[in-house]
Order: C-alpha cells, then structure tokens, then sequence
C-alpha cells in the first residue's frame, strides 16, 4: 500500500526550507505522527532478521509540483509537497494516516506545515513481471576496508552485485514480513530502462559520508510474492530513510 501525504504552509507561505541535507527531517516527521508505541518499535525494534531490524516501509523524496530552488546552504521545496510512504504493514499506514490528519501542526526543521491530504492507494502485482519508477533513488552497496579503515562500496546497476544485492534484500524483507515462512521458488531479477540517473545525497548535516543511488524506471521478474514485497517495501537498502521507495507504472 501507498499512502501520500500532502503538505501545506500557512497562509501566504510558498516554500518549505530545508537544509541540502534533510532527509532526516522527513524521516523525523514521519516517527512524529506516527502513534508514541508504534514510532517506538520500529525505531527501537523493528522486525529483526539476519541480526538486521527492517523497518518494512519506504520514504520517497519530497515531491513538488515545480522544481526546487538550491541556495548556499539550503533547498527551497515549492509548497504543497507530497511525501509517498509504502508499506504492507497495516499499523504503520493507520498511524501515518491519522497521525497526519489530526495534528495540528507538522514541523519539518523550522518550517511549520499542516496535512491538508492524505491519499491511500493499493498498488497490486499481477504477474511476475513488474516495472517501477523510483519516488527515490535506489542504493546497493558493500562494507570493505582499505589502510585499516572501514568504506562503502556503491553498486551501479549495470553491475551483477547490484542485483545480487537488491534479491538478497528482498529475501530478507520476506523472511521478516512472513516469519517461518519458505521463501517462493523462482529467481528474481531486475534490469534498469534506459539510463538510470546518479543520485548523491546526505542524510544530515551531522553524517560526513554521502550516500549514492539511481533514479529511474526499472523492471523486474520473479515469484509475484517478492515483487509485490519490492513494491510495497521499496527495493534495496535505507528505505525508511529515504532511499528506494518506488511505484507501480
């Protein structure tokens, strides 16, 4: 499920301003409205898996209706701006949804914003074909080290260990959606359209590193059970902090 929430200023207010690096504070919005027990437990919890706790929901981007205005230190995002959260799990829906609706105010760094819209939409695997536009990029990556010192290598996805990386995920979200459950036989595979687009960002101003991901359309194959898990908990790594969110198309 895709739920979208559209957010507004006060009147006579025509941009939300963020810092170039703020995806922490859509992440943060989001653990705000949600109920108390509920941010707790997927912030604290989780559904664990592989010694890894999944959040099992993907956060797009912020999405504006005309492009945003970079400046030295900050970004202008042109008011309304919409926010896509997927997810399968029904408590974490109900709580964004009424979390945003009943607040009276929504505080995203120094901006105060309000919900004017919240649009549920179910977005079904019919087949074991799927294809997908990314809400945000996707990212695939490896921890090595090098000198002694810990790095992260990124994949692209023309590389065999970006797919390899993004099954083995969409492995582990079953595992923790469906406990006990075997996995469904049949090899996923993804395949990009076009020419997928690099995208860098910062999570927070305090995070040294960058992280690097891809924009585009995709489309993927296997057991419709996996891909529908793709779509409804994004694909690849971060997605509840904004990375791999992606919709039907």
């Amino acid at each position: 499920m895709h739920i979208t929430l559209e957010l507004h200023g006060a009147r006579g207010q025509r941009y939300l301003k963020a810092p170039r690096a703020n995806l922490h504070l859509f992440q943060s919005l989001l653990y705000k409205i949600l109920p108390p027990e509920r941010a707790a437990f997927l912030h604290e919890e989780g559904y664990p898996v592989d010694g890894r706790r999944m959040k099992l929901f993907a956060l797009s981007w912020p999405i504006a209706t005309e492009p945003p205005t970079f400046q030295a230190e900050d970004i202008l995002f042109p008011l309304p701006v919409k926010l896509v959260v997927s997810t399968p799990v029904t408590a974490t829906l109900d709580g964004l949804a009424a979390g945003a609706l009943g607040a009276e105010e929504l505080r995203v760094g120094n901006s105060v914003l309000r919900c004017g819209r919240v649009e549920a939409m179910q977005q079904t695997v019919e087949g074991t074909v799927l294809t997908v536009r990314t809400l945000s990029p996707i990212t695939c990556y490896d921890q090595a080290e090098r000198f002694g010192e810990p790095y992260t290598i990124y994949f692209s996805p023309q590389q065999k260990d970006f797919s390899v990386s993004i099954v083995n995920n969409l492995a582990r979200k079953f595992r923790a959606l469906h406990p006990g459950e075997p996995l469904p036989e049949g090899d996923v595979t993804i395949t990009p359209i076009g020419s997928p687009k690099e995208r860098v960002a910062m999570f927070s101003p305090s995070v040294s590193f960058p992280i690097k991901g891809w924009s585009g359309r995709f489309r993927l194959t296997g057991p419709r059970e996996l891909l529908q898990i793709a779509l409804d908990c994004g694909l690849g790594a971060k997605n509840s902090s904004g990375w791999g969110c992606v919709e039907k198309v």
